[in-house]
């Protein structure tokens, strides 16, 4: 990935054949950007700030994919999503129906995060992330600006610290914005994406680095000398309890050297489509330009342990300012 600061110069070197610009001169053109006009005009790429307001809940029905491609059961799976927000409350499920991963619910009401187990004591390693760091759906991250309680929507209250540069991600040229919040969140690095033409927000990465402790999975407890390996899924109760208390497996001794624990979460948005709705007491639709696909991709590199999952939500239907199950923001352990 490589960067240059959005108030420095872009140097485009022009090679003419004939001209005021002779071979190997180059030409420069100055980009002079801050993150507040940034996030203004990606503001303004949703819609109408009267039609962004009017929404008071949105929910999204559609077809949900898993795929595993490290440390965890091979393939891909199919299901149903379901995707739920109304003011700062957040709701996410994504069904399977498969006996060893029946899927995921994680949600915010507001006060608490909750990730639903895929096992009695168990959640999967993108719920047990998502649970431990649950201030990030407390600030509004995750699901982007699919969510109302989107922060970049409500900037004043939030009063994050904010650097922008420009950074080629994949072959993309796209604005990074920095984002670190008021309070403090275990040193997670946030950065937003933004296409420059269009200043959609496409792309959040979340990165964390852990010194010396066990990583996530537990799926390879370790003694001095070779991993035992398990499942990825087949985590036991053990880790469970050192999980939650973010100490390390029994099976772990006290004068081994543990490796530091990576975690990088991914969103990505994508299949922008405007969307009529509605608003309350106006019989005149009004429409937002939202992403039709989101997906997430975790990683995780650890003591002996590494795991990629990618998951996938495709809207179908989409209900604004519907009737809405408070139930739905409370995951059932």
């Amino acid at each position: 990935m490589t960067r240059v600061n959005c108030n420095s110069l872009l140097i485009v070197t022009l090679c003419l054949a004939f001209g005021s610009l002779g071979a190997g001169e180059s030409y420069s053109v100055e980009i002079s950007i801050t993150p507040q006009e940034v996030i203004a005009a990606h503001i303004k790429s949703i819609g109408n700030p009267e039609a962004i307001q009017s929404i008071k809940n949105r929910g999204i029905t559609g077809t949900a994919t898993v795929q595993f491609v490290q440390g965890g059961t091979p393939g891909i799976m199919i299901g149903q999503a379901l995707f739920l927000s109304a003011g700062q409350n957040l709701g996410i499920i994504m069904r399977y129906g498969a006996v060893e991963y029946p899927g995921e619910h994680f949600a915010f009401d507001g006060k608490e995060v909750t990730v639903a187990n895929i096992a009695p004591g168990q959640r999967s390693p993108l719920g047990d992330f998502l649970f431990r760091y649950g201030d990030l759906m407390k600030e509004g991250f995750i699901g982007g600006v699919l969510s109302l309680g989107w922060p970049l929507l409500n900037l004043d209250k939030k009063q994050p610290r904010l650097k922008c540069d420009m950074a080629n991600v994949d072959g993309r040229e796209l604005y990074e914005m920095e984002y670190s919040p008021q309070k403090y969140m275990n040193d997670i690095r946030i950065k937003l994406f933004f296409a420059p033409d269009t200043f959609r927000h496409v792309r959040t990465e979340y990165r964390l680095v852990v010194h010396g402790e066990q990583s996530l999975l537990g799926n390879t407890p370790y003694t001095r000398g070779e991993p035992k390996t398990a499942d990825a899924w087949n985590v036991s109760s053990r880790y469970s309890k050192a999980a939650e208390n973010q100490g390390f497996i029994q099976g772990v001794n006290i004068l081994d050297e543990i490796s530091d624990s990576i975690y990088v979460l991914v969103e990505k948005f994508d299949k922008f489509k405007e969307i009529e709705f509605k608003a309350a007491k106006s019989n005149h639709p009004k429409s937002l330009t939202l992403p039709q696909s989101y997906s997430i991709e975790l990683s995780i590199e650890g003591q002996g342990s590494t795991f990629l999952g990618r998951w996938n939500m495709e809207a179908a239907q989409w209900i604004q300012n519907g009737k809405v199950d408070s139930s739905f923001f409370k995951a059932q352990r």
